[in-house]
């Protein structure tokens, strides 16, 4: 019987050690690049950038999704994308966006 709760014992201690370890990423993780354009965006002229981190975002009062893609930030929504190069100052407060076809630049700062 001893020797049974000892075998118990230790199977439980293995199973909780390798538990333990198990990685709790998932494909929602963002990485630390993606991560910085998380958060709501504005700027003095009314432009208001929601990108939330589960690739979602609100562009003005529109919903789209975004991701980026070769060094560009894209969102995209039901009918159009928009694709901007992009510059972070003001330690990473500070989001400045091109569009890539119209040459539009705008600055917004993270609320």
């Amino acid at each position: 019987m001893k020797k049974k709760l000892v075998i118990l014992g230790i199977v439980a201690i293995l199973v909780c050690v390798g538990l333990s370890g198990c990685n709790q990423q998932t494909s929602n993780t963002l990485s630390p690049k993606k991560s910085k354009f998380v958060g709501t965006w504005h700027n003095s002229t009314t432009v208001n950038i929601d990108l939330f981190s589960d690739g979602t975002c609100k562009f003005q009062s529109i919903n789209g999704t975004w991701n980026l893609k070769n060094d560009k930030l894209v969102l995209i929504f039901t009918d159009y994308s928009i694709t901007y190069n992009y510059v972070f100052s003001n330690n990473n407060q500070t989001l400045t966006l091109t569009d890539i076809y119209e040459g539009a630049t705008f600055n917004v700062t993270k609320q």
